[in-house]
């Protein structure tokens, strides 16, 4: 029968527990491959710090759900190794097993981009083909995808979306007793039955001795939520966020009589419930969890901050304030864009709530607490930076003077034979595409073509790509200018080289070849993109 299997899908994890989407994911594997293998791992290298359940607990609650599939198999290969998981090994194991078949292994969209960070990356790059299954929440970019096939990775679509529901979120949801929302109801039963993942049951047991409503525990868990998917994205301690966010609003409603008889010291609860109480709960709440529960000083201070920020944020800090702000039951006019705006750019999501809140405080005519303003000019002075940055680099500084000096659009046609003519008169459009191509010969990473006539008279194009090395920013800069002008006959209006930010101004077209370091501090995608005028090049 082993010879027969053409196809193999191989789903790892630690599946702790496993969730109505890695069902849902599963029962969509089953009817595209002749054989899916669920492998729950021992020991991920992710989660070195174990799992909840034991590996028998999990193999058994896989079971469960999967019995009805004929073609689908739970294995304890990797439960039974007393080492860390690596997918290298596993694919190494199921090549031998099913010799004839192709092996697949599913990967999420939140795990894509660390692919090539993976053990052995360049065998798994040469031996597997890796189906692709997208999850709400995380997106794959152009640039990631352009990357892997660069790097010889064969990604596949798995034609099929996956829902919503993390096993964080599942162990959260059992504190809230929500756990049937995310898992069938046999797990769920399990789950009680073996007094599994109960690790913030005590938080939410102590609401009721602090007097939390009914409607703020609804919104905390919605918090939770929403803090566990930006905790992934921003690759922050998914434990501390949760916690964090299940307390944070827990001093809400508490007295001075239930905080002494719990011995909790809120330090300045007589200041504060005089000149702000709005923020009061935030530092009762705090203090709850630094008395109460004995928690660290990173949680305590993500809960004191989450109302009025401060100038000094952790990513934790700024998580946990985005989180409460942006929830998804939260339904003021901007909600929803600043929860997608906190998916991309963190910074600029806390400058606009902290804005947000301000206009209301003044719309309300309430007092504005420093901290709040404080805040705020901090976030503006750290994105103006990166803007300032930008306009300061090379290229962008010289033009801008020349252009306030002459008010004159760059000339665009200085083509000097005629297949340079023939490229120009298509637009500059067609030149950053020639120029893309070169980047490419010379291994440019994520390489984009940002259209920007409507943005800006500095060009009508920029083309951006990565290097990974000083020297390798160089020579691709040289590479490009040598395609230009040696085949061409066309020379760039200003050549701008340091070690880690190349650029060539063609006139119609800006060439910038960054240092990794220093494309992720400029970000000139976010700066210049409108929504649809940036291309990955042969995405």
């Amino acid at each position: 029968m082993t010879n027969k299997v053409q196809k193999v899908a191989v789903l790892g994890g630690s599946f702790d527990p496993v969730t109505n989407a890695h069902i849902s994911v599963i029962k969509n594997l089953s009817k595209k491959f002749s054989r899916v293998v669920v492998l729950p791992c021992r020991i991920s290298p992710f989660k070195q710090d174990g799992c909840t359940a034991s590996g028998e607990e999990r193999v058994a609650m896989l079971r469960k759900v999967t019995a009805e599939l004929e073609n689908v198999k739970v294995s304890k290969w990797e439960i039974k190794r007393e080492t860390v998981s690596y997918t290298a090994d596993a694919i190494r194991h199921y090549r031998e097993k099913y010799e004839n078949a192709e092996i697949h292994f599913v990967i999420g969209s939140d795990c894509l981009a660390g692919l090539p960070d993976w053990k052995d990356a360049d065998y798994l790059a040469a031996n597997a083909v890796f189906t692709l299954v997208r999850r709400p929440g995380y997106s794959v970019s152009k640039k990631v995808m352009e990357n892997l096939r660069e790097l010889g990775f064969n990604i596949k679509s798995a034609g099929f979306k996956g829902e919503e529901g993390s096993s964080s979120l599942v162990r959260a949801a059992v504190a809230f007793g929500k756990e049937e929302d995310f898992v069938p109801k046999e797990i769920a039963e399990y789950i009680k039955e073996r007094s599994l993942y109960t690790e913030y049951v005590p938080f939410v047991k102590a609401f009721s001795v602090f007097g939390m409503k009914t409607e703020r525990i609804e919104h905390t868990f919605r918090a939770v939520k929403e803090g566990i998917r930006l905790c992934k994205i921003y690759g922050e301690d998914v434990h501390e966020v949760i916690t964090a966010l299940i307390l944070h609003d827990i001093g809400k409603y508490a007295d001075l009589e239930t905080l002494e008889k719990h011995k909790v010291r809120c330090e300045r609860y007589g200041e504060i419930s005089v000149t702000a109480p709005q923020v009061l709960h935030a530092h009762v709440s705090a203090a709850i969890a630094r008395d109460y529960f004995k928690l660290n000083d990173r949680i305590v201070s993500a809960i004191r901050k989450h109302t009025t920020g401060d100038e000094e944020m952790s990513m934790l800090d700024k998580i946990v304030y985005l989180a409460d702000a942006a929830e998804e039951g939260r339904d003021y006019a901007g909600a929803k864009s600043l929860r997608s705006l906190a998916s991309r750019d963190i910074d600029k999501a806390m400058l606009r709530a902290l804005r947000a809140t301000i206009r209301k405080v003044k719309e309300e005519k309430r007092m504005l607490c420093v901290d709040t303003a404080l805040a705020c000019k901090k976030f503006a002075e750290r994105v103006k930076a990166k803007k300032d940055a930008l306009a300061a680099a090379p290229v962008f500084a010289e033009k801008n003077e020349r252009l306030a000096k002459t008010e004159i659009k760059p000339q665009t046609n200085r083509q000097s034979d005629e297949k340079f003519a023939d490229l120009k008169s298509k637009g500059g459009r067609t030149l950053a595409e020639f120029i893309a191509e070169k980047l490419s010969e010379k291994k440019g990473r994520d390489i984009v073509i940002i259209d920007v006539a409507q943005k800006t008279v500095l060009a009508d194009c920029f083309v951006i790509a990565g290097a990974n090395s000083t020297t390798a920013v160089k020579a691709m800069a040289d590479y490009v200018d040598e395609k230009l002008s040696k085949d061409h006959g066309i020379e760039p209006l200003r050549r701008d080289i340091s070690p880690k930010w190349a650029a060539l101004d063609y006139g119609d077209v800006i060439v910038h070849v960054q240092h990794a370091e220093a494309r992720e501090f400029y970000r000139l995608e976010k700066l210049w993109d409108n929504g649809d005028n940036v291309t990955r090049f042969n995405d």
